[in-house]
């Protein structure tokens, strides 16, 4: 029986890997006949338990071994590696075509835009000043002398000869009545309305004057003195005239009224 036992013992450790074992293995896991067991209880009961362990051990370890073989040729050996994922940036290709795989917008580099044109901007138009209005010509005076052979002297009234005059004449004593009156004609606008009319004058001292226009009274007016009977002055009278000739009359009930030079009207 000692024998017997060693050399079993010999042959189970000349054995190759667990794969290799289950030929063996599996006969001494069969059950023992009964005149076995009467001839050598004592190896069957020394070697149940080791045997039924590595018994199980070489059972989990098939599939491993299956399993590691199923991964095809060695990469070693010219074949194809497995891919691997996220690819290596050496991986991408420099160039696509529909049987390539499109690469991820980071891995691809991006030329810069080419550069705009240059604008070229339009040529400001000229604008023409707009001419200046022209201004109209402003209206020459019209002068309208007191000695003219046209106007009225009433009364006592006369002309009288001064070197300072326009005309070298002035027409004195007006006024002191109401017949003593000096009435200037054909004083001619061209619409009706508002007209500023300058007289001049000649006074020592203050005097006053009615004024009538076509017949009608327009107001009174103040002469203030020019300093002597030999220097011509002048007031600004606004009258309402009508279109065409109109005649403008001076005079005083009570007083003396200055001596009259001519009358100016602008329009």
């Amino acid at each position: 029986m000692g024998e017997a036992g060693n050399e079993e013992t010999a042959e189970l450790r000349a054995l190759d890997p667990p794969t290799q074992q289950l030929p063996t293995l599996i006969p001494a896991m069969a059950p023992v006949p009964l005149d076995a067991a009467s001839h050598e209880p004592r190896l069957a009961r020394r070697w149940r338990w080791p045997l039924l362990a590595m018994a199980a051990a070489a059972l989990a370890s098939i599939p491993i071994a299956l399993f590691a073989t199923s991964d095809g040729p060695d990469p070693a050996q010219g074949q194809m590696a497995p891919p691997r994922w996220p690819p290596a940036a050496n991986a991408v290709p420099t160039s696509w075509s529909p049987t390539t795989a499109a690469p991820s917008p980071s891995e691809v580099a991006v030329a810069p835009p080419p550069p705009l044109p240059p604008v070229e901007e339009a040529p400001s138009k000229q604008v023409a000043p707009s001419p200046s209005p022209t201004p109209s010509p402003t209206p020459t005076p019209v002068s309208y002398e007191a000695e003219a052979p046209g106007n009225r002297l009433r009364g006592r009234t006369a002309p009288r000869e001064l070197a300072g005059a326009s005309g070298g004449t002035v027409v004195g004593w007006v006024g002191e009545g109401r017949d003593n009156t000096l009435e200037f004609t054909g004083v001619t606008v061209a619409t009706d309305g508002r007209y500023e009319v300058t007289v001049h004058y000649v006074t020592s001292d203050r005097r006053t004057a009615a004024v009538e226009v076509n017949g009608g009274f327009a107001q009174f007016l103040e002469f203030p003195a020019t300093g002597s009977w030999d220097r011509i002055g002048s007031v600004k009278v606004t009258l309402t005239l009508r279109a065409g000739a109109n005649t403008i009359e001076f005079g005083n009930r009570r007083n003396w009224a200055p001596d009259f030079d001519r009358l100016t009207l602008t329009g």
